[in-house]
């Protein structure tokens, strides 16, 4: 499809979605009638076999400025541990795109400190934010725990903000 984009949503999904183009929306007694599609895609890691290891993000901090150290808390379900797996923390930017380029697509891995357990199956990770603005441009994006290879059940929408006044 000419207009086709697909982006990532908080859930882990990929919004896949397009159009026909036409002069006007003509859907009957045409040879080739406009066609408008939007599906959800399910990539291998939302394989429901992956719920056991799959963490729960808990509340996130709303903003973080660049280089940063914050703590996010999330939930692991029991018996899974963190403790010999590995936990990464990724920072997904809200995409938008047109004629299959998506023009914010990015993905950040943050530098993750230790990883304390809380509680039994609630953890906290300290994380780095980005360092720059050239790493990852002010504004908001979804950061997910990923743990064992597979992610978060969503994600938490953070603001990224430079440091300095009146930002």
């Amino acid at each position: 499809m000419y207009h086709s984009s697909a982006a990532p949503d908080t859930y882990g999904r990929v919004l896949v979605g397009g159009s026909k183009p036409h002069v006007g929306y003509v859907f009957a007694n045409v040879t080739y009638p406009t066609e408008l599609s939007l599906e959800a895609f399910l990539p291998p890691y939302m394989d429901p076999r992956h719920d056991s290891a799959r963490p729960r993000v808990l509340p996130a901090p709303a903003e973080v400025r660049y280089g940063e150290a914050t703590a996010v808390k999330f939930v692991i379900p029991a018996g899974a541990g963190a403790g010999g797996e590995v936990v990464w923390v990724a920072a997904v930017a809200p995409a938008f795109a047109t004629h299959s380029f998506g023009m914010n697509q990015r993905v950040v891995e943050l530098g993750v400190g230790r990883v304390a357990e809380l509680d039994v199956g609630v953890y906290e990770a300290v994380v780095a934010a980005p360092p720059t603005p050239g790493v990852a441009p002010p504004g908001y994006y979804m950061w997910f725990v990923v743990h064992a290879g597979v992610p978060s059940s969503s994600a938490e929408w953070v603001r990224m903000r430079p440091l300095g006044p009146g930002t």
